[in-house]
């Protein structure tokens, strides 16, 4: 039986650090995997989101709830966005 997803806002406090441990590993693996490619940028990219939400997780309070569901939202984005982008590198005009 499958549950239903709960938003950020719904998850208990460590359901949300869990959540956001797993992004942030995700962004910090592929950082690492950017910068053995030589990508510094989208090495540089995934660590600031990564920071990001380590510095919302910091704050473990309701108030940033929000935030954090937005910064989670866009780390995920951003990794989709890269692991679906053509693997040629485009070059930069």
């Amino acid at each position: 039986m499958q549950t239903i997803p709960k938003t950020l806002i719904e998850m208990s406090s460590i359901e949300r650090a869990g959540m956001m441990t797993s992004v942030v590993d995700a962004l910090r693996a592929m950082a690492f995997d950017a910068m053995e490619m030589g990508d510094a940028r989208l090495a540089a990219n995934a660590v600031s989101i990564a920071y990001s939400i380590i510095g919302c997780a910091a704050d473990r309070s309701d108030e940033h709830v929000e935030a954090a569901s937005l910064l989670l939202e866009q780390g995920i984005q951003f990794m989709h966005a890269h692991e679906t982008a053509p693997s040629e590198k485009q070059p930069v005009h």
